[in-house]
């Protein structure tokens, strides 16, 4: 994590997070407007029992920071992204003059979108996106008053949006549903070898077939064979780079019962043979 500073109030963080689950050291500040852009992965935005909600690769979310909980979780165990923190208690009156004069107002931003919506999520949105292209590229050599500029830029555009007609309906998982499907991912990857129906997964798990379908999709961004499918191969490249193991124990491993299959399988999403992909190991 990489925090810029851009002015007293405001914080830019560029996030590159590999693993599952982060506690934050404090807890939120009371009002504070966070705004996350996700550009790999997926980020579980948390408000309690009733409300969490997922940013996918692309997606932009605005919401008040207080109203969060103070833990972040990563479904895809990575997650590279932009965070902006803005403290609108310690944004100064002068700062505050200056960006109305750009047109900003971030009472609107807070009440219209932090208030009303929760969190609020735009996907697609083209203008967004080139902005936040430019902060990614602006990464490598971190210039604070190009990053101010685009920040305020940024906001510009969000005191508009009430007047937009591109706000998404975020949707919303409760926690039981949530922690539910987490309890499904755990067994689809801790038990590889193990053949479940759809129908047997959700009933270990506590939920309908139906609600485990949509949950899991709208937690992990695919279907329940699609992400183990996803986890065998990551699993099977890593065996294949840091073990000695054969093939075949690895098809085995992984949960595949015939290594002809697991070959194929692994060429298809792969491009290329498990002996070909193991010669990319490095020597030494």
């Amino acid at each position: 994590m990489t925090i810029c500073p851009l002015f007293s109030g405001a914080e830019l963080y560029y996030n590159d997070m590999h693993l599952a689950f982060f506690e934050e050291a404090t807890a939120p500040m009371r009002n504070v407007i966070e705004i996350n852009h996700c550009r790999v992965g997926r980020y579980e935005c948390s408000f309690g029992a009733n409300s969490c909600c997922y940013l996918a690769a692309g997606d932009f979310a605005v919401c008040a920071a207080a109203r969060k909980k103070s833990s972040s979780c990563f479904p895809l165990r990575h997650y590279h992204g932009i965070t902006i923190l803005l403290d609108l208690d310690a944004i100064s009156p002068e700062m505050r003059k200056q960006m109305e004069w750009y047109g900003v107002d971030l009472d609107v931003i807070r009440r219209y979108i932090c208030t009303e919506n929760r969190c609020c999520i735009l996907r697609s949105e083209p203008t967004i996106a080139h902005i936040f292209s430019e902060l990614y590229t602006a990464h490598s050599v971190p210039d604070t008053g190009y990053l101010r500029l685009k920040v305020l830029e940024l906001l510009h555009i969000l005191t508009r949006l009430k007047n937009r007609e591109d706000v998404q309906q975020t949707e919303y998982f409760n926690q039981h549903q949530v922690e539910c499907v987490k309890q499904a991912a755990a067994l689809l990857t801790q038990e590889l070898t193990v053949r479940r129906t759809i129908e047997q997964l959700a009933q270990e798990v506590g939920l309908s077939p139906t609600a485990l379908k949509s949950c899991f999709k709208g937690i992990y961004g695919s279907s329940v064979y699609a992400y183990q499918k996803e986890y065998r191969l990551q699993l099977a490249q890593k065996l294949l780079l840091e073990t000695d193991c054969t093939v075949a124990e690895i098809a085995h491993r992984v949960g595949y019962e015939n290594p002809n299959k697991f070959s194929s399988a692994f060429r298809e999403a792969a491009g290329m043979t498990p002996t070909e992909y193991r010669k990319m190991r490095p020597i030494g």
